[in-house]
Parts: C-alpha cells; structure tokens; sequence
C-alpha cells in the first residue's frame, strides 16, 4: 500500500510504498517508521523539496566506513613506495609493519599521487 505525501506550497508530492528497491544492491528494503515520520514531519513544514534532495544527495555520494579507508590508503601509499623506489619485490611482514607506521606518520596523502598509481597499475 502506498502513501502520498505533499508540500503544497513548494508543489512537491511524494509517494511511498512499504518497501523498495536498492538499486545499488538490488535488495529490497522495508521503509522503516523514523523515516515515514520524517516525510510527514517535512512535509507538513513546507521542507519536502530539501529532505528529498539531502536524501539523494547522501545516497549518490554515500562513503564506505573510515576503517576500510584507511586500509586502502595504506596500501595505495605501499604501491607508491614500491613504484617510486624500483622494488617490485613482494614485502614481508616486518617491512609492512614498517610500511604501516610510515604511512601513519604521512596521513596526508594527495589525491592527485592516489590517481597516478592507480593509472599506473591500469585501474
């Protein structure tokens, strides 16, 4: 069953099911009750149009959790010293750990360097 919800006064509706479809994942999702409470609420408050498009705009540029980033970012800094030092041997665990503390001590790491060893493994 499907509800409709709408901002009169910013010409904006919107209809929801009780469930929907992921299309990243291609699952389906039940709409839980906090956010049919939120529709309603900015519904009523004229803020409709917003909600949508802050909604939208945190599913399109959604982030993967720090704890994965920051594992990726120490290995693209390890490929990086590979390439730059002419070592394509494979690291053992001591130098990883080296490589790990290294990489702690420069967290700052240039989104333009990420984009050369990617380009630079084919990816």
């Amino acid at each position: 069953m499907s509800k409709t919800y709408a901002d009169y006064f910013n010409k904006t509706a919107l209809t929801i099911n009780e469930s929907f479809i992921d299309v990243k994942t291609g699952s389906t999702i039940q709409i839980s009750s906090r956010v049919k409470e939120q529709i309603e609420y900015h519904s009523k408050n004229q803020t409709l149009n917003h909600f949508i498009l802050s909604a939208l705009h945190n599913y399109l540029h959604s982030r993967t959790p720090a704890g994965n980033n920051d594992l990726i970012l120490q290995e693209i800094a390890e490929l990086r010293n590979l390439i730059q030092s002419g070592n394509l041997t494979y690291n053992t665990g001591a130098k990883r750990l080296n490589a790990a503390s290294h990489q702690k001590e420069n967290a700052s790491l240039d989104l333009n360097e990420v984009e050369d060893v990617l380009e630079a493994f084919g990816g």
